[in-house]
């Protein structure tokens, strides 16, 4: 039997892609690594000898890293089989993405989404690998790492001592093949990341709670186009977001895949998801969410992958998800009210 392909794509060179590639890139015994990029600019600039770069802290040492591959998508380019693919593009381009690359991607191939937001999968599964024998394994990662540019190169760390949690998705070790290992122990193995492995059912928990404080913070602070701190103090805004934290614990508690958790509906009450909330409000009190940011900037948010995706199983349940849906339609009103300006 052949030895496991160790080589990493990387899918999305904004600020996570270029933190993942240049920690993988500094860490021990490193793999190869392919930057899959769809910009012929920024193809041509990394491929003429630009290197990546970390600050650790704004006013941190530059630290550079080179000796990766560059790969432009396109009509001409590989098609030469995918192993471990790290997927970093928005939520909503996650199948646009892909499709340039579906034929290189298989059941030899695990793909690990370090992304905001739930429903990426499932719409992967109906658009381009509805056959279960050919598709691709899933990992999900948790990031709770403050990463942002500088420049199209140059990524800034603001919160080192973050981590990331990652996991295979619905299966447990007996499920693993050597080669689905691969990606998982590159990513663990790097000191910069801290990542943390944690089994399907208690990643599931934190994504879930994860989403009940996006739910909140994405988009009140994209709609008053203000920090995060201000959805804690603005005593205005308070009706609203506990109504929405009401819906989005209904949701939970009703979703089939929570019966079977350890903690089951425990902990997704109203309470408890307030609590989380609002800690993860005051420790990220002076951040610029990303979807408020998305919003200035003229670009497409992930609201859809967040409160709208609360309004899609709550419709599946028969629960109605009004205030999620409002935030919905007045963030989605409001990215295109950006983009004619």
């Amino acid at each position: 039997m052949s030895a496991p392909d160790r080589r990493v794509h990387i899918l999305g060179l904004g600020s996570i892609g270029t933190l993942v590639a240049h920690s993988l890139l500094s860490s021990p015994n490193p793999p190869h690594i392919t930057l899959l990029v769809h910009r012929p600019d920024l193809y041509h600039e990394l491929s003429s000898g630009r290197k990546l770069g970390l600050r650790l802290g704004e006013d941190g040492e530059l630290q550079e890293q080179g000796g990766f591959d560059t790969e432009l998508l396109g009509p001409s380019s590989s098609s030469a089989p995918i192993y471990n693919l790290i997927v970093t593009v928005k939520a909503p381009a996650t199948v646009s993405a892909l499709e340039a690359i579906k034929h290189r991607l298989g059941s030899h191939s695990t793909i690990c989404f370090l992304q905001n937001g739930l429903g990426q999968i499932e719409k992967l599964n109906e658009s381009l690998f509805s056959d279960v024998s050919t598709r691709p394994t899933y990992m999900f990662g948790i990031m709770r790492l403050g990463v942002y540019l500088k420049s199209s190169t140059e990524a800034i760390l603001a919160s080192p001592n973050g981590s990331i949690s990652v996991g295979l998705v619905g299966s447990g070790p007996s499920s693993r093949s050597s080669q689905h290992q691969v990606l998982l122990d590159t990513l663990l193995k790097s000191p910069v990341l801290g990542c943390e492995e944690l089994e399907w059912s208690d990643l599931l928990q934190m994504q879930l709670l994860k989403l009940a404080s996006n739910c909140i913070i994405n988009p009140l602070t994209a709609i008053l186009d203000v920090r995060n701190g201000r959805v804690n103090e603005n005593a205005d805004v308070q009706p609203l977001r506990r109504r929405i934290l009401e819906e989005v614990s209904t949701v939970f508690e009703n979703l089939p895949e929570v019966q079977s958790l350890p903690a089951g509906r425990a902990s997704f009450s109203v309470e408890s998801l307030e609590a989380v909330a609002r800690d993860t409000t005051e420790k990220t009190a002076q951040n610029s969410s990303s979807m408020r940011e998305d919003i200035r900037k003229g670009r497409s948010t992930e609201i859809e992958y967040i409160n709208g995706w609360i309004v899609k199983r709550g419709k599946e349940l028969g629960i109605g998800c009004v205030a999620n849906s409002l935030v919905t339609q007045i963030v989605l009103a409001k990215s295109a009210e950006k983009t004619h300006q």
